[in-house]
C-alpha cells in the first residue's frame, strides 16, 4: 500500500516534466533541420552565376558570327558592284564598236553587193546586145538564135532583180536595222547603269546593316560582361607569322656552357 501511495504522488510530477519538455522541443527547431535550411540558397546562386557565364559566352560567339557575316555580306555586295561595272563597260564598248566599226563594215558590204549587181546587169545587157547584133544578119539557125537570146534575156533579168535586192538591203540597213540595233544597245546600257547604281546602293546599305548588327552584338557582349563581372575577358590572339612575313623568326640560342668554378681550376692544374 505504501508503494502505491508513493507512485501516485510521483505520477503528476512526471507528467508535468514531460509536458514541459514537449513544449520546449516544439518551440526550438531541431538543429539538423536548421543546419540544412541555411545553405539552401547556395545552389540557386550557383545556377544564376552559371547562367550569366553562359550568357557571356553566347554573346561573344554571336559577336564572332556577326563579324564573319559582315565580312561575307560586304564581300558579296562588292562582288555584285564589280560585276555590274564590268557589264556596263562591256555594253559601252559593244555599242561604240557597233557605231564606229560594224555599221561601216555592213554598209560597205551592202554597197559592194549593189556594185556587183550593177556590174552583172551591165555585162548581161552587153552580151544580149552582141547576141542580137550577131544573129540579126544571119538567116539560118532560128532555133539556136532564139535559145541563145532567151538565155541572155533571162540572165539580164536575174541581174536586174539581184541589183534591186541589194539596193533594198542597203536601204534597210541605213533606215532601220542599224537604228534598231543602236536603240537596243542603248536600252541595255541604260539597264546596266541602273543595275550599277543599285549595286552601289546595296554596298552602302549592306555596310550600314552590318555596322548595326556588329554594334548590337558588341553591346550584347558588354551587357553580359557587366552582368557577370567575374568572367575573365578573352586573351588577345597573337598575330600569326603569315601576317608579318618580313620579320624572320629568331633562331634558338644554344644553351650556355656552365662556368667552371675557381676551386676546380687549381685542382686540375695540380693533377
Amino acid at each position: 500500500m505504501k508503494h502505491l501511495q508513493v507512485l501516485a504522488a510521483l505520477f503528476p510530477l512526471a507528467l508535468s516534466a514531460a509536458s514541459c519538455a514537449a513544449v520546449a522541443e516544439a518551440k526550438s527547431p531541431p538543429p539538423a533541420e536548421s543546419a540544412a535550411a541555411a545553405p539552401a540558397a547556395k545552389p540557386k546562386d550557383d545556377d544564376e552565376s552559371r547562367k550569366k557565364v553562359r550568357e557571356v559566352e553566347y554573346a561573344r560567339l554571336q559577336l564572332d558570327i556577326a563579324k564573319l557575316a559582315a565580312d561575307s555580306a560586304r564581300a558579296s555586295a562588292k562582288a555584285g558592284q564589280g560585276a555590274a561595272e564590268r557589264e556596263l563597260n562591256a555594253l559601252k564598248a559593244e555599242r561604240e564598236h557597233f557605231k564606229k566599226v560594224t555599221v561601216a563594215l555592213e554598209l560597205d558590204a551592202a554597197g559592194l553587193g549593189v556594185d556587183r549587181a550593177k556590174q552583172s546587169v551591165a555585162e548581161a545587157e552587153q552580151e544580149l546586145k552582141e547576141l542580137e547584133s550577131m544573129y540579126a544578119a544571119e538567116k539560118f539557125a532560128e532555133a539556136t538564135k532564139e535559145l541563145v537570146l532567151a538565155r541572155g534575156k533571162a540572165r539580164l533579168e536575174l541581174a536586174r532583180r539581184d541589183l534591186d535586192l541589194e539596193q533594198r538591203k542597203l536601204e534597210a540597213l541605213k533606215g532601220f536595222e542599224h537604228k534598231k540595233r543602236d536603240r537596243e544597245l542603248g536600252e541595255r546600257e541604260t539597264k546596266a547603269k541602273l543595275a550599277l547604281d543599285e549595286a552601289k546602293a546595296t554596298v552602302k546599305k549592306t555596310d550600314l546593316e552590318q555596322r548595326l548588327a556588329l554594334a548590337r552584338a558588341e553591346h550584347a557582349v558588354e551587357d553580359a560582361e557587366r552582368a557577370a563581372p567575374d568572367v575573365p575577358k578573352p586573351a588577345a590572339k597573337p598575330k600569326s607569322d603569315a601576317a608579318n612575313p618580313a620579320q624572320p623568326k629568331a633562331e634558338p640560342k644554344a644553351p650556355a656552357k656552365p662556368a667552371e668554378s675557381e676551386d676546380k681550376k687549381p685542382a686540375e692544374k695540380g693533377v
